[in-house]
Formats: C-alpha cells, structure tokens, sequence
C-alpha cells in the first residue's frame, strides 16, 4: 500500500512539475502573497495614522511583524487569498476530464479510488506548500523587524500554522469537489463562485445563528479569528487569540464528506 501510494505521489508530482501552467499560477500566487506581506504593515500604519488624525485618542501603532502576533496576522490575511489556489485545483481537476486524462489512467490500469486519492494528495501537496511559505515568510519578515527577544517565536499563536494547513486542505477540497461535479473548468469557476458570493449567504439568511456557523465556508473562516488590534480595544472590542477545537472538528468533518463525496462522484459518472 505504501509503494502504491508513493507512485501515485510521485506521478501527480511528475504531472504538475510539467504542467507550466500550474508552476506560472502558483509562482504569482507566492508573488502576490510576498508583496502583501512586505506592504502589509505599511496598509496597516496608514490605517493607524488616519485614525490618530480623527477626534480620537492616539492610537499604539499596530505591529504587523511582532512575535507572536504574526503568525496569527500572517495567517488570516493568507486565507482572505485563498480563492486563488481554489482556482487552481479547479483548473488542475477540470483539465482531467477536458483531455480525457482520467478515462487514460483508468484505462491503464489505475482504480477509480487511487485516481480519487492522487487528486487529494495534489489538494494537500498545493496546501503543504503555501502554508510553507506563508510560515516561512513570517518567520523571515518577523526576524528581520524583530528588536532582539526571540522568546515569542515558539509560543501557542504558532498552532496557527497547522490550522492555515487545515483551513486551505478543507477549502481546496471543496474546489475540487465543485471540479468533480461540474467537470467544465468555465462551469465549475462559476458555480464556485456563485456559491461562496450568493449561495452560503442566503442558506445562512434563513437558518438559526447557532446552526448558520456550520456552513462550510463559515466553519472555514470561523478557524482563524480576526487578530485582536489596538483600534478594535479602543472600542471595547476583542476578539480570541485561539482557534475553537469545535471549528477543528467541523473542518475535519468537511474534509471528510467532500472526500466521500468525490470519491462516490467518481464511481457513479462515466467516464
């Protein structure tokens, strides 16, 4: 099962590396990410000072790059970018079925579940590495602006990291599953599109508030709060410095309902 499972790694690996679209897309992404991060606290000074210029107290300038703060502030602003590697795994999935890739593998000789399995291990390879480099850039940038105590570097906001894991793994598995079901990449970017705009919005219109934090894409946002700041406790407002162990479970829960869900989309469509 093992080596099974490594061919199938190493074939999915061989398929992106040389599919130049894939490395184009995801070399802009980590580009777009960077320049955020290096202009992040510029954003945020900007806001600061447009806020002292008001009838206000001063407010403590906001500190981007403090430990440990940057791992939660790093990874939230990271997630608010997540729909780009969705796109991805969308078009990744969908261009399977436009070139009768699929139908080939299977053909060959490949189990409709270990196709299923290599496109999850391509759902959390892309996951893998973003989180990666998000978590190196914060290291980086952190250390670079940091005054000299190291002691923050290793503390409980650094569980934020293995939780962007979490929330980019379950998003990217609800892109592929939208790929899995509607197989057109223009058909299946829409659909995506339509529900996490309109769709989620109005079901949550009409259910119960306790219920509405269940949704896929509410339970997704719901794993890393927003980042307490010095203009949210000018107000009163404060918002947790910790991820709920209920939104874990939710998300783990997700994670496993689009698997299944692929996995039986899989056994029942035609190839």
């Amino acid at each position: 099962m093992e080596t099974t499972f490594k061919q199938i790694l190493k074939l999915e690996s061989i398929k992106l590396i040389n599919y130049k679209t894939f490395v184009i897309l995801v070399l802009v992404f980590a580009a777009i990410l960077l320049l955020a991060f290096l202009s992040l606290q510029s954003f945020v000074s900007n806001i600061t000072v447009n806020q002292n210029n008001s009838n206000v107290p001063p407010l403590e300038l906001f500190k981007v790059y403090r430990f440990p703060d940057i791992w939660q502030n790093f990874t939230y602003f990271a997630g608010h970018l997540k729909i780009f590697p969705a796109f991805i795994i969308i078009i990744i999935i969908t261009n399977e079925f436009t070139f009768n890739t699929q139908r080939q593998l299977i053909i060959s000789g490949l189990s409709r579940n270990k196709y299923v399995l290599g496109k999850i291990s391509v759902v959390f390879m892309l996951s893998a590495l973003i989180t990666i480099f998000v978590a190196l850039s914060a290291l980086i940038l952190g250390l670079f602006h940091n005054t000299g105590d190291y002691s923050q570097i290793f503390s409980r906001k650094l569980l934020f990291i293995p939780v962007f894991l979490l929330e980019l793994f379950t998003y990217l598995n609800l892109a592929a599953l939208f790929a899995s079901i509607f197989r057109k990449t223009g058909l299946a970017l829409m659909a995506f599109l339509l529900y996490m705009i309109m769709i989620e919005r109005i079901i949550a219109f009409y259910l119960p508030e306790k219920i509405e934090t269940f949704l896929p894409l509410k339970a997704i946002a719901n794993l890393i709060p927003l980042p307490n700041s010095p203009l949210f406790q000018l107000f009163g407002v404060s918002f947790a410095e910790h991820t709920a162990v209920q939104d874990v479970i939710t998300c783990l829960v997700y994670n496993a309902i689009f698997i299944t869900a692929i996995l039986f989309i899989s056994h029942k469509r035609n190839l």
